[in-house]
């Protein structure tokens, strides 16, 4: 099968507030989104944006703590994970103003599964329950940075096994607002679309 026709996923990461240059990505994004049948699940992964996730009733957060806090299917050390991330945020202060870029936290499609996410064992737990998934796209900013190292970066995910990581160039920005340079670990699969090929499958 074509790899890009395969059930999919796609984490947008730090789609930060940034008024000089990032709306017209993350339009972008939204119409990637909108436009790839494949993609059944999409991640929101704003990172310290801890006041946002106190008050927020988007439809991320809501349906993250429908499926990490308030099911009674995941056990006690679920739960303590999420009482152990919750006391970091408490006292983690780097960038405490940030919040996600409006057209972004208010994104709704029905089509799509939508859902909060920061961490690799967040992210194992869902994989675990909907092994269907193959490829996981990389949205968002920065590239050479966030998009990268952040926990649900694709440095992060290419450790995963049975899943492809993907980017499309023209949903993401480096942390200039300029497109991204992509290294030789990626290789072109379909117009702008991109496979890293450092330690996944085929």
């Amino acid at each position: 099968m074509d790899i890009i026709n395969q059930p999919s996923m796609a984490i947008l990461i730090d789609c930060w507030k940034n008024d000089s240059f990032i709306p017209s990505v993350y339009g972008r994004i939204t119409q990637c989104i909108d436009n790839n049948t494949n993609i059944k699940t999409v991640v929101l992964a704003s990172y310290n944006c801890r006041k946002e996730r106190e008050i927020s009733n988007s439809l991320w957060y809501l349906n993250y703590n429908n499926f990490f806090i308030k099911s009674q299917q995941h056990s006690r050390k679920i739960k303590d994970l999420e009482i152990v991330h919750q006391f970091y945020e408490k006292y983690n202060t780097a960038h405490p103003n940030e919040n996600t870029e409006p057209n972004i936290l208010n994104y709704k499609n029905t089509e799509k599964f939508q859902i909060a996410m920061r961490w690799r064992w967040e992210l194992d737990l869902y994989l675990e329950a909907h092994q269907e998934i193959k490829n996981i796209y990389v949205f968002g900013m920065a590239w050479d940075m966030c998009v990268k190292d952040r926990p649900l970066g694709y440095d992060s995910l290419s450790e995963l096994p049975n899943v492809n990581i993907l980017t499309n160039t023209t949903c993401v920005i480096d942390s200039d607002g300029n497109s991204p340079i992509l290294d030789s670990y990626w290789e072109l699969v379909s117009n702008n679309t991109y496979k890293y090929i450092y330690n996944t499958i085929s």
